[in-house]
């Protein structure tokens, strides 16, 4: 494994170690994608809060964890147990995240799509000619005016003697039934997808869909406080998960190893974003209990994110349970939160990572929006109906999606996997401007596509140059994450060098703090968007229903709302791109100068008094890589002596 083979006395973790610790991440990004993509999803197009609402919810949670996840870190830093400083969090923590990840689905809706009426058609025997009335109600939808009768004469739901909602023999309400004539020539409405479109348009209207005063203010005050509970309590875990890499390895190769196959993994825990596409496949098993379709929905999103988290959360426990922390600083002073953040600002190499990192917080629109846009874009927001076409499988939809997932995840996933060879051949800073800027091209170049493809991206052709670009977009964004997390732990190294204090917790929360804050960022942006073309609420329930009586998203509402969605995950995320090489382009901390200051860690480590000062010596010069290898054999050779005969 790496220098582990030649230089036994480096410690570094065992293959075992390896597994259980990736094992558990990969059950960790399971939770993390459940909730950055399923629950932006359940709470805009399931339960219909207010986008503007979702926007604010997440982007404060961010704030607060401006102050949270440093803070975390500290504690992180500040705890000795027998079995290190970030084991025991990783022991313990996975249960109380199974609980806050399943808490933010628990919630009510906040806008009923309400089918206390239904349409009766001009096919209908009970239909007449229209009769005006005092009960006739009036609405403009789409340019038209259309006029609304209650067919029994009233408004109200049929009650018995004791004053109860009459229920037919299978237990549901008798609805009541509307007849709908257009305004202008008192016609009867015969399309079946209008009329049940303008029907709910009508109920809306009438104010039987959102949820007013109190009722509503609790549906809000839930979503966001269980979701800042899941972000403090999923800190709790993240932060020691990832600072746990610099403890387990003593050795640079093996840490840039464990850290890439780390990303890798985490990418793999994308699967969490299925979590969108298979809920409605809970929905049947509903619907035969009497629910309707809006309710049947939500329960099954709250049963399929407590299958999930479960599951993740016993892949999440075996990294507590295999983790050994292997490097022992011989300083073990702490600091306070506030000394803290001045360690972090004063690490310029640090500083330089958390800003580009911040700069690039657009990028997390890919998660936010992504799987929104699967759901209607590509699949009309029913994956049954469109998967199976007369009880057939759409074997050229399932192709054409295959295309697209394997440029994305195959760029995501796979491609990150070179990383550790191309920084042994190319200085990181230089590979990190390089996947910055050249990654905003493919970016950019989605929306552009979609403008030229004029809305239609659904051909062979089509799907070929979306999944190149995805591939492209993919490969530099896992990239910049592998070399993010690698120039954190350098970081690590530098700070404990140059102070003798190892602030892993403080320097991974920052890591943390930037995923987090970068979705909150993005989640503003894609609020704001959405805003502006109307995807919110109400209207999200009125294109649910219109979906649903044979509309096309593509072509719904002039196509803005496709638009949108391709726009928020191509433009921005292309700008922040190039923002984020920024301040990296004259980066504090080269390779050479690592492995310097790596060296001379490792021979404090083992109490190699000699090589030690050999290399504080040479701290006013850059030093070549084969006299850092040299003076790391010469550690190994001073550690052999030294070390009792257990150890060897």
């Amino acid at each position: 494994m790496g220098n582990l083979e030649r230089n036994p006395n480096v410690k570094t973790y065992t293959r075992k170690e390896l597994v259980g610790y990736l094992t558990g991440l990969a059950g960790q990004n399971i939770i993390y994608n459940i909730i950055a993509t399923g629950l932006a999803f359940y709470f805009q197009s399931v339960i219909f809060l207010p986008a503007i609402a979702c926007s604010l919810i997440f982007a404060l949670a961010r704030v607060w964890d401006a102050v949270n996840d440093p803070m975390m870190g500290t504690i992180v830093d500040k705890t000795h147990t027998k079995w290190g400083k970030c084991k025991p969090y990783l022991l313990f923590v996975p249960v109380i995240i199974m609980i806050t990840t399943i808490l933010p689905f628990v919630n009510n809706m906040y806008a009923e799509p309400n089918d206390l009426h239904e349409v009766m058609l001009q096919d209908s025997k009970a239909y007449v000619d229209f009769v005006d009335s005092d009960l006739t109600k009036e609405l403009e939808y789409d340019g038209v005016k259309y006029l609304f009768v209650p067919a029994d004469g009233t408004w109200e739901l049929q009650k018995d003697a004791e004053g109860k909602t009459l229920m037919d023999e299978d237990g549901n309400i008798i609805k009541t039934k509307v007849m709908i004539y257009t305004a202008d020539d008192k016609q009867p409405v015969a399309d079946t997808a209008l009329a049940e479109t303008i029907l709910q348009e009508f109920q809306s209207e009438l104010g039987f869909v959102k949820k007013t005063g109190a009722k509503a203010a609790l549906i809000i005050a839930w979503a966001a406080i269980s979701y800042v509970l899941w972000g403090m309590t999923y800190t709790i875990g993240d932060i020691p998960l990832w600072g746990v890499t610099s403890l387990m390895t003593e050795d640079q190769h093996d840490r840039a190893k464990v850290l890439t196959l780390a990303r890798a993994v985490a990418n793999v825990g994308m699967i969490g974003t299925l979590f969108t596409m298979i809920a409605p496949a809970f929905q049947g098993m509903f619907k035969a209990r009497g629910m309707d379709e809006a309710h049947s929905l939500r329960a099954a999103y709250i049963t399929l994110a407590i299958v999930m988290t479960i599951f993740a959360s016993v892949l999440f426990q075996f990294a507590g349970i295999s983790v050994k922390e292997k490097v022992n600083p011989k300083n073990q002073k702490t600091y306070t939160i506030k000394e803290n953040f001045k360690i972090m600002f004063g690490n310029k190499p640090f500083r330089q990572i958390l800003i580009s990192g911040i700069l690039r917080s657009p990028i997390q629109l890919l998660a936010i929006v992504a799987m929104t846009l699967v759901m209607y874009y590509f699949f009309n927001n029913d994956i049954g109906a469109t998967l199976f076409v007369n009880g057939d499988l759409n074997i050229t939809l399932v192709l054409k999606i295959v295309i697209l997932v394997i440029g994305l995840f195959g760029g995501m996933i796979a491609f990150p996997l070179f990383v550790p060879k191309f920084i042994n051949k190319f200085e990181k800073k230089k590979l990190y401007n390089f996947f910055s800027l050249v990654g905003a091209i493919p970016f950019a170049l989605i929306f552009v596509f979609f403008l030229i493809s004029k809305g239609n991206v659904l051909t062979w052709g089509g799907m070929l140059v979306m999944s190149v670009l995805f591939f492209m977009a993919g490969a530099s964004m896992g990239s910049l994450n592998v070399l993010q997390s690698v120039m954190i732990a350098d970081c690590v190294d530098y700070e404990e060098y140059h102070t003798g204090v190892r602030p892993d917790g403080v320097f991974f929360s920052g890591q943390s703090f930037i995923t987090k804050l970068s979705a909150g960022i993005a989640s503003l942006i894609s609020g704001a968007v959405y805003a502006v073309v109307g995807f919110s609420d109400k209207n999200v329930a009125l294109l649910n229903n219109a979906l649903v009586n044979g509309a096309d998203f593509q072509t719904y509402n002039g196509g803005k709302f496709a638009a949108a969605m391709f726009f928020l995950i191509s433009i921005p995320p292309a700008v922040g791109m190039v923002l984020a090489a920024i301040p990296t382009l004259k980066y504090a901390l080269p390779n050479d100068e690592h492995k310097r200051i790596l060296a001379a860690l490792i021979a404090k480590r083992h109490g190699a008094e000699a090589e030690l000062a050999q290399v504080e010596e040479a701290a006013e010069t850059v030093v070549p890589a084969d006299a850092v290898e040299a003076v790391e054999d010469a550690v190994t050779e001073t550690a052999e002596e030294s070390a009792p005969e257990d150890e060897q």
